[in-house]
């Protein structure tokens, strides 16, 4: 792992042992390390060009659900130390709605909920991210549907006119990583699979 800190042994280790130590460790301090500081970080709701932003939005998201842990379940890579790495973190996160936040006032219920976040790796930092969470999990079992929190999220920045626009091609930011994935037989098999089970094809 040239270019990184020698406790990690490779990418999957890296990836884990940093989410770790920000969410579990609670060690926001070292966002400003594994993160770079104009990373560019893209989800439906957007893109920004900040690691500011990523460092209090993780204190909001620590503050409304203070017990929240990621249990890591896989992580997919490609590339190497030198040319950089891209990787695809998929985690389940456990968390109880504890305090008021984005998500209305603090319910007490406990949920479970995934993210999967792709990260371009080089030289020990995070410089591109591609972030998803699963939002409709989160607010059904807080009792709402995904359709009334986005309206209401909509009417809490000002109404339809006002509201920030989701992610499209047209508002994306070009990043650090211009690559497209990668050619690798089981890259492809694999992506194959996942175009199949979400076009339903269970055959």
């Amino acid at each position: 792992m040239q270019g990184f800190d020698a406790k990690y042994t490779d990418l999957p280790d890296y990836i884990l042992k940093c989410t770790a130590q920000i969410w579990e460790g609670r060690d926001l301090a070292s966002l400003n390390w594994h993160y770079a500081k104009d990373i560019v970080v893209r989800s439906p709701a957007g893109a920004r060009v900040s690691n500011y932003e990523g460092i209090v939005n993780t204190m909001a998201t620590l503050s409304e659900f203070p017990d929240r842990v990621l249990l890591g379940e896989d992580v997919i890579w490609s590339g190497s130390p030198e040319e950089g790495f891209l990787s695809s973190h998929r985690n389940l996160s456990q968390a109880s709605h504890s305090r008021d936040g984005v998500f209305g006032p603090a319910t007490g219920k406990k949920l479970t909920f995934r993210t999967i976040a792709d990260c371009h790796v080089i030289a020990n930092l995070i410089n591109d991210e591609w972030l998803i969470r699963d939002q409709a999990a989160i607010v059904r079992q807080l009792g709402q549907t995904p359709e009334s929190y986005a309206r209401a999220a909509i009417e809490a920045e000002g109404g339809p006119e006002k509201a920030t626009r989701p992610l499209t091609p047209e508002t994306d930011i070009i990043g650090p990583y211009t690559g497209h994935g990668n050619d690798n037989e089981w890259g492809a098999k694999l992506g194959d699979i996942l175009t199949r089970i979400m076009g339903a094809e269970f055959s």
